[in-house]
C-alpha cells in the first residue's frame, strides 16, 4: 500500500499541474480577446481557447470573467512558436505565450540542452507537421459506416477507428461544421481541437529516450509561459 505522504504528494501535483493548465487557458482566452475582441462567435481564436477551456473543466465564469477583465490587463503577451529537435532528433512545436521573449526563450533553451535537444531553424521542423481539426468521439451504437455517410459533405482528410472511439481528422475550415454536426446527431465528443498533427508519428521509443522526452515535457507543462507542446511521438 502507497505511503500516505507519497499519494498525498501525488494528489498535491496534480492539482498544481491542474492550476498551471487553468492559468495557461486564462492567459490564451484573455491574449484572444485582445487580438480579435470579446465575440466569440467572430473570433476563431478565442472560440478555439474557450472550447478548450471547456474540454479541461474551466468553468463558465472563469471564462467570462477572463473575457470581460481582458482589456483591464495591463500585460502585454507575444505569441512564440519554436521549432526544436528533442532527445534522439525528435521533432516538436513548442508555442509560448509571454511578456517575456528573453526570458521564455532562456529557460526553453535550457530545458532543451538539459535532455539533448535544441532550437532548430525556422521551416525545418513544422514542414513535417499537417494543421487539422482532431474530433474523438465515442463510438457507443454507431458504425463506421454511419460516421462515413454522416460527413460525405466536408473536407474529412481521415477517419480511424479505435478500440471505443473514432477519431475524424477534418480541414481546420470544416472542424466546427463537422464537431457541430457530431453532438447535434446524436455523437458524444471526447475532445475536439484544431491541432499539428506529425505526418511521421514514431510510436516506440528506447528507454532512455522515452525517460528524456517525459521529463522535457514535464519542464514545459510546468513553465507558464509555455502553452503547448507537440511532438512526432505518439505512444502505441
Amino acid at each position: 500500500m502507497p505511503r500516505k505522504h507519497l499519494v498525498a504528494s501525488q494528489t498535491n501535483k496534480k492539482q498544481q499541474l491542474q492550476a498551471k493548465l487553468w492559468q495557461k487557458l486564462a492567459r490564451e482566452i484573455k491574449a484572444a480577446v485582445k487580438v480579435g475582441g470579446p465575440n466569440i462567435e467572430a473570433n476563431p481564436r478565442l472560440k478555439a481557447a474557450v472550447d478548450k477551456g471547456l474540454q479541461n473543466n474551466l468553468s463558465r465564469e472563469s471564462i467570462q470573467r477572463n473575457i470581460s477583465g481582458s482589456s483591464k490587463d495591463p500585460a502585454e503577451l507575444s505569441t512564440l512558436e519554436f521549432e526544436c529537435y528533442g532527445p534522439n532528433g525528435l521533432q516538436l512545436v513548442i508555442s509560448a505565450l509571454t511578456d517575456n521573449i528573453n526570458r521564455t526563450t532562456s529557460s526553453l533553451r535550457g530545458y532543451l540542452s538539459k535532455f539533448h535537444g535544441e532550437i532548430a531553424k525556422p521551416n525545418s521542423v513544422k514542414i513535417f507537421f499537417d494543421n487539422r481539426g482532431d474530433i474523438i468521439v465515442y463510438k457507443d451504437n454507431h458504425s463506421i459506416d454511419g460516421l462515413m455517410e454522416l460527413t460525405m459533405s466536408y473536407e474529412i482528410v481521415d477517419i480511424l477507428e479505435h478500440e471505443d472511439a473514432f477519431e475524424i481528422l477534418t480541414s481546420p475550415a470544416d472542424f466546427y461544421k463537422v464537431k457541430d454536426l457530431l453532438t447535434n446527431s446524436g455523437y458524444r465528443l471526447f475532445e475536439g481541437e484544431v491541432k499539428l498533427i506529425s505526418q511521421n508519428k514514431i510510436t516506440s521509443l528506447d528507454e532512455d529516450t522515452k525517460v528524456r522526452l517525459e521529463k522535457l515535457l514535464t519542464l514545459c507543462d510546468e513553465d507558464e509561459d509555455i502553452q503547448w507542446v507537440v511532438t512526432n511521438y505518439e505512444e502505441a
